[in-house]
């Protein structure tokens, strides 16, 4: 994980611990200290859990290691199943997955059974900066401008 993006959640963690309605707006939990075992390709979620250990980011959900592993039987309805995918979290209650062939997060719908490829983010860094903490959170959230995460994030002016 980049610097930058460790700066962001530090700084969006502390905004959040001071604002009286900062759990109504998002929680970002400490780092994870011990080890998991955790698949190579995904190396990138790890890195993340390492800094904050699950998160709510508005309508973004990320899973921390205490139910991360748990979680992964739900990838089976998607084409390719535990062998590819790594379920990581959340957007509106739709699955973001980890491809663990190309490393990249993708969201995919769970009444859309023809959508066989899902929606591509890009690599981990890319979607937390550009999506979570960046302006393109309006592109994946309905009525972004009235979503108090994404009003942090103008009030911090991460875009």
């Amino acid at each position: 994980m980049n610097n930058k993006l460790v700066e962001i959640i530090q700084t969006i963690k502390v905004e959040l611990n001071e604002n009286p309605n900062g759990l109504v707006i998002g929680k970002i939990r400490d780092g994870l200290t011990t080890e998991l075992e955790i698949c190579n390709n995904i190396q990138s979620y790890y890195d993340f859990l390492k800094v904050c250990d699950g998160a709510r980011c508005g309508s973004i959900d990320f899973f921390g290691s205490d139910i991360l592993l748990k979680y992964q039987f739900m990838v089976e309805t998607i084409p390719g199943g535990q062998d590819n995918w790594f379920y990581i979290g959340q957007i509106l209650y739709e699955p973001v997955v980890i491809n663990k062939i190309d490393s990249k997060v993708y969201r995919f719908y769970r009444d859309n059974e023809d959508d066989s490829s899902g929606e591509c983010f890009g690599y981990l860094d890319e979607f937390l900066m550009d999506y979570v903490f960046g302006k393109k959170y309006s592109e994946i959230i309905p009525d972004a401008e009235n979503d108090e995460w994404y009003q942090l994030l103008q009030k911090l002016k991460l875009f």
